[in-house]
């Protein structure tokens, strides 16, 4: 990528200076800034690898992969340069930039896949620590919800992103009554999603317009113009480069249209994840040459993007896919700042999109990403492919008798979301969330009316009201009413209560509240807890003493969590149970008092990153989770924990989160196949 503006020398020398620390004030060096200690991994692959193969090893297969970034750019005789102005700043003490599980490896040593596998939560841990990476909601990212002012602050700061969107909550709900029930449908709404349909979809991704929020204004070049690259890849073979025109007298207050032509982000094959990595340039003067030499960097972004979707276990799951992409972003701050002023890049954002996300984007239609650098640029773009199902699943559950599992038995009914249970009045009440309108719907496992009984069965679903979610809703049982709480699809909280005699009141809503995900309820001591994730995701609690809800208080733990929490009470204890951003269960407990937690550490890392069930059953408290490998697994506390088993036994297979419920002296745990 060599230019009119950096020598051979010159470039080692700003390398020389990345790793001294030197340009720490200088934007690319706020952006590389270590966290955790495993940040700029991929960076410390890449050099370390060149400075192997300048002293006659061969690379790694991780450090090939990271050194045909530059293969493209660069000869192979400076690469090995880079190697040695490596080597010798870790030999003055000099190379902080780089991890020290890198920084200290002996030059006969490798990086390799297996060693990245091995540190890969804390390379997680460094990534979701930082400001400007953000686990979002699907939801309130397709329907152009405000992003949180430090989030755009922080991209500000460093000139780069990565953001990723979280599952919807696992605490509560979803399914569907296979016979129909279109009473009442609420327009707008897509129609029942196939949960026959083919696995791959054409996804088409424009690029409409983006408007000013604050222009660069660099009066050095008395420039303002912006263009735009990006590089998106679907996986495999599947993908695409994308160089706008340049948009001149680029000011405050205006907005700009792509034109017809000139505005396809991506339109190809889409099976399981999208990645796309998006940059706002200054048209700085820039050269021919220059836009060619882009051109090979935005190919190389393509296959690390490839890369990332396609080793084994290091792929489109989260939150592993956000480490990496940051990664990835934190490689090429590199390359470009060494090749070219990184002040010239307004702002470079990473976004990646599973099926979930890009099925809310095809209902919605359309969003906007902001690009907070140099200048402030909000980008829209318009969803134009195939219509994208939300993923369905048919609701399962097993029984365990005391002593062994049930056969997983299957319900006539689909979901979109996981089911909520809770036993009442002798009765086992589920709720779901229909896929066809969203409507949220009940139903009851009840013994047969009538002489010699029978065969407790389901009955057929019914709605609640005209309530309609996009997420999961919650149960509980207090002051002999059984409790439901939903976040409603306007990201508002609802509640409601239900008698046997006089059925299910009227909804209420908390004023003020916004929810990331659906809601929690527990019963402690004669309160109701609710537990919602606030917009940065973290957590806040309500609490209920029969007649009214007091207001909601922030839970103190300071946990980060991608999707709804689990809570119950167990002895005096009430357990909160959640999946944090950091891919690792994390515990806590309270003895009635909503503002006190003590932390009770991680029940297990790296084991799921979905949210848990609690409930409690025969003297002991049951932890329920979709384990990673896919499996449904549960884990017993009585003081101390029993260590997760398989249930059923290995046969109960959840998309996601499970749900769980005492009743009739067995113990019922629910879930989507």
């Amino acid at each position: 990528m060599a230019n009119d503006r950096w020598t051979e020398q010159e470039r080692l020398e700003r390398v020389r200076a990345l790793l001294s620390g030197s340009r720490a004030q200088a934007r690319v060096g706020r952006a590389l800034a270590q966290g955790g200690g495993y940040g700029n991994v991929l960076v410390g692959v890449m050099l370390h690898g060149a400075d192997r193969v300048r002293q006659g090893h061969t690379p790694s297969d991780l450090e090939r992969m990271m050194l045909d970034v530059l293969k493209t750019v660069m000869p192979d005789t400076e690469a090995r340069e880079w190697g040695r102005v490596y080597r010798e700043s870790v030999t003055r003490g000099q190379a902080q930039l780089v991890p020290a599980v890198i920084r200290n490896l002996p030059v006969s040593q490798g990086y390799t896949v297996a060693d990245l596998r091995r540190d890969l939560p804390h390379v997680v841990s460094a990534a979701v620590a930082r400001p400007n990476v953000r686990v979002v909601d699907p939801y309130a990212a397709a329907t152009g919800q405000p992003e949180d002012a430090a989030f755009l602050a922080a991209m500000r700061e460093s000139g780069m992103a990565v953001t990723a969107s979280a599952r919807p909550s696992a605490s509560g709900a979803a399914a569907a009554a296979a016979d129909g029930d279109a009473e009442g449908e609420v327009p707008g709404e897509p129609a029942v999603a196939d949960p026959a349909a083919p696995k791959e979809f054409r996804v088409k991704l424009e690029l409409e317009s983006f408007y000013v929020h604050r222009e660069v204004g660099d009066q050095w070049w008395g420039d303002d113009e912006i263009y735009w690259t990006a590089a998106t890849s679907a996986g495999r073979d599947t993908g695409k480069t994308f160089h706008s025109k340049e948009f001149e007298d680029v000011h405050k207050g205006k907005t700009f249209t792509f034109p017809d032509g000139n505005k396809v982000l991506f339109d190809g094959t889409f099976k399981d994840f999208l990645g796309t990595t998006i940059i706002a340039w200054e048209a700085d003067q820039s050269s021919a040459a220059w836009f060619e030499e882009l051109k090979k960097a935005l190919n190389d972004a393509l296959a690390s993007l490839r890369i990332l979707m396609t080793i084994d276990s290091l792929v489109p799951v989260l939150p592993s896919w956000v480490g990496i992409a940051y990664e990835i972003a934190g490689m090429f701050a590199v390359v470009f700042d060494t090749f070219r002023n990184y002040d010239d890049l307004s702002c470079q954002r990473t976004i990646g999109m599973d099926r979930q996300d890009l099925a809310v984007l095809s209902h919605y239609g359309q969003t906007s990403w902001h690009f907070n650098g140099e200048g402030h640029h909000e980008l829209k773009v318009k969803y134009a492919g195939e219509p994208v199902p939300f993923p369905v699943g048919t609701l399962r559950y097993a029984v365990f008798n005391g002593s062994t599992w049930s056969a997983p038995i299957a319900l006539d009914f689909e979901s979109t979301t996981p089911p909520a249970l809770a036993s009442y009045n002798g009765v086992l009440h589920a709720l779901f969330v229909r896929p066809a309108d969203k409507v949220v719907m009940w139903s009851r496992l009840e013994a047969p009316v009538g002489a010699g009984a029978g065969t407790p069965a389901w009955s057929k679903p019914e709605r609640i009201g005209g309530d309609a979610s996009l997420y999961a809703p919650a149960l509980a049982v207090a002051h002999g009413k059984l409790y439901y709480a939903v976040t409603g699809q306007d990201r508002g909280l609802y509640w409601r209560t239900y008698t046997t005699s006089g059925g299910w009141a009227p909804a209420s809503t908390f004023s003020g509240y916004g929810s990331e995900y659906g809601p929690t309820l527990a019963t402690v001591r004669d309160q109701v807890w609710m537990v919602h994730v606030s917009g940065d995701q973290s957590l806040f609690l309500n609490t209920h003493k029969g007649t009214t809800w007091g207001a909601a208080q922030d839970d103190v733990l300071d946990w980060r969590v991608g999707a709804a929490v689990a809570m119950v009470t167990y002895n005096a204890d009430t357990w909160k149970i959640a999946a944090g951003l950091d891919n690792r269960l994390h515990a806590s407990t309270s003895q009635g008092h909503p503002g006190i937690w003590q932390r009770q550490g991680n029940v297990a890392p790296d084991l799921t990153n979905r949210s848990p069930a609690l409930t409690v059953h025969d003297g002991k408290m049951w932890l329920f989770i979709r384990s990673t490998d896919g499996a449904l697994q549960a884990n017993t506390y009585n003081g101390a924990w029993s260590g997760f088993q398989k249930v059923s036994p290995g046969a109960a297979k959840p998309m996601d989160a499970p749900a769980a419920a005492s009743h009739d002296n067995k113990l019922y745990v629910m879930y989507r196949q």
